[in-house]
């Protein structure tokens, strides 16, 4: 089953420059197959409903939902990891 997570940056930040966020998910214990963003930046998806139903219609059985905010070059949890569906 393929592992999707969606990463939702609080106060419409955006992922800053040269951040890996799938490292950041993975070094956090949520390897994923794809990791998808939703900020304030022009990368990603506007909201949550959109990039869950994105990472569904490509086949992703398992997706967890990640709030955080980016700090310097990591990821800091608002919000323990909630699984979204699988």
């Amino acid at each position: 089953m393929k592992t999707g997570v969606i990463v939702y940056l609080v106060g419409g930040a955006e992922v800053p420059p040269g951040m890996d966020v799938a490292a950041r998910c993975r070094e956090l214990g949520l390897p994923a197959d794809r990791v998808e963003v939703v900020g304030g930046g022009e990368e990603g998806f506007a909201d949550v409903q959109e990039a869950w139903h994105f990472l569904l219609t490509q086949g992703f059985g398992r997706i967890q939902l990640l709030v955080a905010r980016p700090a310097d070059d990591r990821l800091e949890l608002v919000h323990p990891p909630l699984r979204l569906c699988g």
